[in-house]
């Protein structure tokens, strides 16, 4: 038994052979054709085509056209069925798209319809001035939706005083090193703090951390802490207010490294600007 296994496997493989073989050849000697020897093998399996419908029994010439026709119809009709579903779809995303509501159109986009041309989408420049408050609004916004038409009038926001202003319109030549850690400066006077017992923070591809979102869980507590830090404590916040000093130069240098410190401004810089806008 296994004499006859081994030899049919011999079979096979020689078959293989014998066929690979064969198929290269073949390869070979239809690249080495000229192109007028392709042209007359054309023409003779035309010829060899022609005679076999000639010699071809009539029913068996039927039944072969009407298969050929069959398939045919049943081609067209596939064709005709997945055309009208698709325009069918088409349709139905265009009405959904000029309609007042876009509820979950972006579940059916259409690659076909211009999304971006749509009015309720192209809202025009902010260039709309209110007659009443001046403010700049889009074409289509309501025309009291800034000031109800006069109505409400807001006071016109004061020019913050020097330095301040200087470094928050670049004419200061510290600007960039305020407007560059413009939160850590704002920090340095904040009289409060929000905290917090867990505080989960997303780390980028740098591997930096920062918090996308501020979100709370849980109960909001507000605590009041003395005016004065404990024994061996650093002043924080409101408490760096009621920081003094042997004369004002030392209290102000002394707020100013409590205001620094805290929030990691070491550079010369940072302290000029901290100690500028300490004495405003």
């Amino acid at each position: 038994m296994f004499c006859t296994v081994s030899n049919a496997k011999k079979t096979q493989r020689a078959d293989l052979s014998r066929s690979t073989s064969k198929a290269r050849k073949l390869r070979n000697s239809r690249s080495e054709r000229t192109e007028e020897q392709i042209q007359q093998q054309n023409t003779d399996a035309r010829v060899r085509m022609t005679r076999l419908h000639q010699e071809e029994p009539e029913d068996t010439r039927d039944e072969r056209n009407e298969v050929r026709r069959l398939e045919q119809r049943q081609s067209r009709r596939f064709t005709v069925n997945r055309r009208r579903t698709n325009d069918q779809q088409r349709q139905q995303v265009h009405r959904a798209f000029i309609s007042d509501s876009f509820l979950r159109l972006a579940f059916q986009y259409e690659p076909d319809i211009e999304y971006y041309a749509h009015s309720k989408v192209v809202i025009g420049a902010m260039d709309k001035e209110c007659p009443h408050c001046h403010a700049l609004k889009f074409k289509n916004e309501p025309a009291g939706m800034c000031c109800a038409s006069g109505k409400v009038q807001l006071p016109e926001i004061e020019t913050p005083p020097e330095p301040l202003n200087g470094l928050l319109i670049g004419t200061d030549p510290d600007s960039n090193v305020f407007l560059k850690s413009i939160l850590r400066f704002n920090s340095c006077f904040q009289m409060t703090s929000f905290g917090a017992t867990e505080i989960v923070r997303n780390t980028n591809a740098n591997g930096q951390q920062f918090n996308s979102t501020f979100k709370i869980r849980g109960q909001v507590y507000h605590k009041m802490g003395s005016l004065l830090p404990m024994p061996n404590e650093p002043h924080k916040f409101l408490q760096i207010y009621f920081m003094g000093g042997e004369d004002s130069g030392s209290a102000l240098a002394n707020r100013v490294n409590a205001r620094c410190n805290y929030n990691n401004l070491d550079s010369l810089y940072a302290r000029r600007i901290v100690s500028e806008l300490d004495a405003l």
